[in-house]
């Protein structure tokens, strides 16, 4: 099969051995010497006598395919010298920039994203302030404030927002104070016209909590849905229907070719259907996936309208791929990217056409070997990325993709005729259709979490996918792969069982200390501290909740093992102890009006933590006190979650 693959779809050659230069790029100091050596290896063999070129053919196409491995690398360095630019402003610096990204709200207010007439982007929070509803996006910014590094909690399995920036080349944030900036109203692009008419007639017409769904189906604009739904939908397996994909794409492509049958000039059938698929992806917002199916179907139309002929998917497949790297190589990093590629790879190569008389039973078994095809090969990066698994991704698709086609047809239609009657049917099936996938979303064992994968767990499993491809000749391989994961994993699993760890978690407004020994786990702080937070953790370090021996709390005084934690949280009573209690850990959490100088007379303190509960300006007191007195500290807010071994 990979043989029949690889002749029929030559681009593969080209575009594996560039990924591997995005992927693992070297510095220009390799690179340049490599490539000036590779070409005069390459021109050398081309002046030998045809018979040794003959016998050396093999080692061109090696040097070409190294060739294209600098080729990514110097791509990976040329766009990162570019992007990678950090911001050095002074505090009172008036910044101008244009709004990049709709205003939504966040944890204490609102935010956006800024583009600077530099190019460099801006994270940018605003304090509550009804006047930030004004702000569109493409309006003119002025405003002023400290520029940081974006910031994160640190908390382990906890998702790493800075890191999820970085991949689009946004490394800083402001936080604004009142006063402190003020906007432009600028003349809107033709597309953002466009997508605000269209958000017009979907909140008219359909309106309510429907019309962010119905927004997100039909233009991928998700700032207006509801985070509940959208855990139903995460929870069912079924995301990729709120977020615009190759599959509408691929239904629009569909209703073009039908509704252009009567015009008897292919090439201008052609034109059309090109301009539609890129003013469509343009109008979403063109993320990965959808510039994915973008790139195959403006392949497969230029072939079929203007050349004349069919290629093989898996080529139209690696030439979007070489394409779309060439554009913007940090791609390669988004999830969207990865697990758009995977999912029409796993369709290509585990769906099987069935033949049957009855039309509707042979839809119904090409839905379901799709469904599982796509999730076969997608499961093992989402296991790693997630550590979830959604147990009835089957039945949810099954129900959901035939009516979310019925629905973005029907949104269309709605564009054209703007009748209530229409938007009242397309609100019924909304509601529908949300109705049925938080059904399936809350049966009993709907989503099984905490399955966490490694790197090495994720490369054995798609060995095992590639071995049963091969047939017979890959159990061999199979067994092989997953042999030599249980050893790499083993050590891991026993060094789990001996682990001694101490969290101070990162959570504005709360304070959070979790033990772990072993597998057992035993918490003091905050009740009201975020649930989800704590799995997270604990999954991370294989924990549960438990009674740890040796574990000792008496009041604001925890003894754990050999380590002992204070947790001071208001004023200290009055007069002197006649010996000071030594502790190892001083944990200062929900503003205590304390000194440090005061603390030394109570406590012999090894080390003093500042948590996320107490304010900035009280971090920032205690802080230069314990420079001035040369204590050993550490700011929850400023580094991240503590985590130590004990």
């Amino acid at each position: 099969m990979f043989v029949y693959i690889l002749k029929t779809a030559p681009f593969l050659r080209v575009v594996i051995p560039f990924m591997l230069g995005i992927i693992w790029p070297l510095p220009l100091l390799y690179v340049l010497p490599a490539i000036l050596f590779l070409l005069m290896l390459h021109v050398g063999i081309g002046y030998l006598p045809l018979w040794v070129k003959f016998k050396l053919d093999v080692y061109r196409g090696i040097i070409l395919q190294l060739l294209l491995v600098c080729m990514g690398c110097m791509l990976v360095d040329a766009k990162e010298k570019y992007k990678h630019h950090l911001i050095k402003a002074a505090p009172d610096e008036v910044l101008v920039g244009t709004i990049a990204a709709p205003v939504q709200n966040s944890l204490y207010g609102y935010r956006t994203v800024v583009e600077l007439q530099t190019r460099e982007q801006l994270l940018i929070y605003f304090p509550p302030d009804s006047a930030v509803m004004a702000i569109q996006e493409g309006d003119r910014l002025l405003f002023n404030g400290p520029v940081q590094l974006i910031s994160f909690n640190g908390n382990p399995g906890s998702f790493n927002y800075r890191e999820y920036c970085a991949t689009r080349y946004i490394y800083q944030q402001v936080h604004l104070q009142t006063g402190h900036w003020r906007h432009i109203s600028q003349p809107k692009s033709i597309l953002l016209r466009c997508r605000n008419s269209c958000l017009q007639i979907i909140n008219h017409y359909i309106g309510g909590r429907e019309a962010g769904l119905a927004a997100a189906l039909l233009i991928g604009y998700r700032f207006g849905l509801d985070r509940e739904m959208v855990n139903d939908y995460v929870q069912t397996g079924i995301v990729h229907i709120i977020a615009i994909s190759g599959m509408h794409l691929a239904l629009i492509y569909g209703c073009l070719i039908w509704s252009l049958q009567w015009l008897p000039i292919p090439s201008l059938k052609g034109v059309l259907i090109i301009v539609v698929v890129w003013g469509f992806t343009l109008l979403t917002g063109a993320s990965a996936s959808v510039l994915r199916a973008a790139v195959m179907l403006t392949v497969v139309t230029i072939g079929k309208f203007f050349l004349d002929r069919e290629s093989s998917t898996y080529n139209q497949l690696a030439l979007s791929a070489f394409l779309l790297l060439c554009y913007d190589p940090s791609l390669i990093k988004d999830v969207g990217f990865q697990l758009s590629y995977l999912a029409v790879l796993g369709i290509l190569l585990l769906n099987k056409p069935f033949d049957s008389k009855s039309y509707w039973w042979r839809k119904l078994r090409e839905a379901i070997t799709i469904a599982i095809a796509a999730q076969a090969i997608t499961f093992p990066l989402c296991l790693y990325l997630f550590g979830q698994f959604p147990l009835y991704f089957l039945p949810a698709n099954l129900l959901a993709v035939p009516l979310s086609t019925l629905i973005l047809y029907g949104e269309i239609m709605l564009l054209c005729v703007q009748t209530h009657w229409l938007g009242a049917c397309l609100r019924w099936l909304l509601i529908t259709m949300n109705n049925i996938v938080a059904w399936i979303g809350h049966l009993p064992g709907a989503l099984i979490s905490g399955l966490h994968l490694s790197v090495y767990g994720v490369v054995a499993l798609y060995v095992c996918i590639v071995a049963y491809l091969a047939g017979r000749k890959g159990i061999v391989y199979m067994m092989g792969a997953l042999c030599l994961w249980s050893l790499i994993v083993l050590p891991g699993k026993l060094q789990r069982q001996q682990q001694r760890i101490m969290i101070v978690y990162n959570q504005p407004r709360h304070t959070g200390v979790d033990f772990i020994q072993g597998h057992v786990v035993q918490f003091a702080g905050d009740d009201s501290i975020s649930a989800d937070m704590l799995r997270a953790a604990r999954d991370f370090y294989e924990a549960d909740t438990g009674r740890l021996a040796g574990f000792e709390q008496l009041g604001h005084f925890i003894c754990c093992g050999n380590k002992r934690v204070v947790i001071v949280d208001s004023a200290l009573p009055g007069g002197r102890p006649t010996k000071k209690f030594k502790t190892d850990y001083l944990l200062l959490s929900h503003n205590p009006r304390v000194a440090i100088k005061d603390l030394q007379g109570f406590y012999d303190v090894g080390c003093y933590i500042f948590d996320a509960s107490s304010s900035r300006s009280r971090i920032e007191k205690w802080k230069s006190e314990c420079y001035t007195l040369t204590l050993r500290f550490l700011s929850v807010p400023d580094q991240g979650a503590y985590v130590v071994n004990f």
